[in-house]
C-alpha cells in the first residue's frame, strides 16, 4: 500500500504537471549494464527528467535509476545531474560533451552519496564514484532521449 501512495504523486506530475515545464522539457530513459569494482557485474535502468534552456549550453536535470547486482542486492539511486554542449542554440545542440552529477544511492537499508561524469561517443558512458564504500562504477547506458515540447505545432527531439 504504501508503494501506492508513493505513485499517486508521479502521476499526477506526470499527468498534470508536465505541461508547466515549457516547451524544452524532456524524459531521458535507459537501459545500463555495467561493473562495480567490489561488487562485480550489474544491469538495471533509468530515467532523466530536464529542461533544455534556450543559448544555455548547459541542461540541468534529476535521474531516477535502479541497479541489480547480478545474483547479490538490488540498488535504487537519485542524482541530480547537468549535460554540457558545445552549441547553446536548442535547434541544433549537437552530440553533448558530457556532464557531471551528485547523487545518493539506497541499498540494504542503508545509503552511500556518489559522485558521476559521464560523456557520450555512440552512447552515453558513465563513471561514478560511491565515497562510503570507496568503489567505482563503470557504465553504458544507451538511451533515448524524447523532448516533450510543442513549438509552433510540432514535436520536437533532441
Amino acid at each position: 500500500m504504501r508503494k501506492l501512495y508513493l505513485l499517486f504523486p508521479i502521476l499526477f506530475l506526470i499527468d498534470f504537471g508536465w505541461g508547466q515545464l515549457g516547451n524544452y522539457s524532456y524524459i531521458s530513459p535507459g537501459i545500463q549494464i555495467g561493473y562495480n569494482n567490489n561488487e562485480g557485474l550489474f544491469y538495471g535502468f533509468q530515467t532523466s527528467i530536464g529542461r533544455v534552456q534556450n543559448d544555455l549550453i548547459f541542461i540541468p536535470s534529476i535521474c531516477f535509476g535502479f541497479k541489480r547486482y547480478h545474483k547479490k542486492y538490488n540498488e535504487k539511486y537519485i542524482d541530480l545531474q547537468t549535460t554540457f554542449f558545445k552549441n547553446p542554440s536548442t535547434w541544433n545542440m549537437g552530440p553533448p560533451i558530457g556532464g557531471i552529477g551528485i547523487g545518493k544511492n539506497f541499498f540494504n537499508n542503508s545509503s552511500n552519496y556518489r559522485l558521476k561524469c559521464y560523456t557520450w561517443y555512440l552512447t552515453c558512458f558513465t563513471i561514478d564514484y560511491e565515497l562510503e564504500r570507496k568503489s567505482f562504477n563503470f557504465s553504458l547506458i544507451p538511451i533515448l532521449p524524447r523532448q516533450i515540447g510543442i513549438e509552433k505545432g510540432s514535436v520536437h527531439s533532441l
